[in-house]
């Protein structure tokens, strides 16, 4: 399934979407705790990627800090806005961001569509668009082995933690914790959180392991 139909699919149930999950009510504790010890821990601007009706960028915008929401759908970003006018949203996704634009970015759930055989490529693509010693997030669905199923919205994937770790390291960047949490009754989640590696030293581990 391409990104142009993913986004799509997402943009006709923007409003079901949001009515179910764009609002901190529908987040766990634990997410919440973890994603905001992880933003007051970076330096410099976040962003909120894929960050659809915008409700994690305003919670950590209200939070005091720095950030940005940007998705692909018109619709979640027209929704951030009336529901979050004090925040700042714009339509794009991952190759229209700047080199070195942003301090941190946030990647919660917002990966999940994406084919296994083009993730490394979405990886190197935000590793480009942070600063050096810049933060990633990643929030995705755990499982034991890199798998495809029927998400409600579009097809998604699971991915094995330390699967999904090794892809982060081969993309540069340097593992800083992993989580891999079961929940009774639904999907197990998993969280990533890294930080580039500066280039000098992502080729030489790159040479290294030839």
């Amino acid at each position: 399934m391409s990104s142009s139909h993913v986004w799509s699919a997402y943009s006709a149930r923007a409003e079901e979407y949001t009515e179910a999950l764009g609002h901190m009510a529908a987040t766990a504790r634990e997410d919440r705790e973890l994603i905001t010890r992880w933003a007051r821990g970076v330096q410099g601007r976040i962003l909120d990627l894929g960050c659809g009706p915008g409700h994690w960028t305003a919670y950590l915008h209200d939070l005091g800090l720095k950030i940005e929401g940007v998705d692909p759908v018109e619709r979640f970003i027209k929704i951030a806005r009336e529901q979050h006018p004090h925040v700042i949203y714009r339509q794009g996704s991952l190759t229209s961001l700047s080199a070195g634009s942003y301090g941190a970015v946030l990647a919660w759930y917002s990966l999940i569509h994406i084919p296994p055989q083009d993730l490394q490529g979405t990886l190197t693509s935000l590793r480009d668009s942070l600063k050096p010693q810049g933060n990633l997030l990643v929030g995705f669905f755990a499982g034991d082995r890199i798998e495809k199923f029927p998400h409600g919205v579009a097809p998604a994937y699971y991915w094995p933690p330390q699967t999904l770790a090794s892809l982060l390291e081969r993309s540069g960047f340097s593992i800083l914790d992993v989580e891999h949490r079961r929940i009774p009754d639904a999907r197990d989640h998993g969280s990533i959180s890294c930080r580039t590696i500066p280039r000098p030293l992502q080729r030489m581990r790159t040479q290294a392991k030839r």
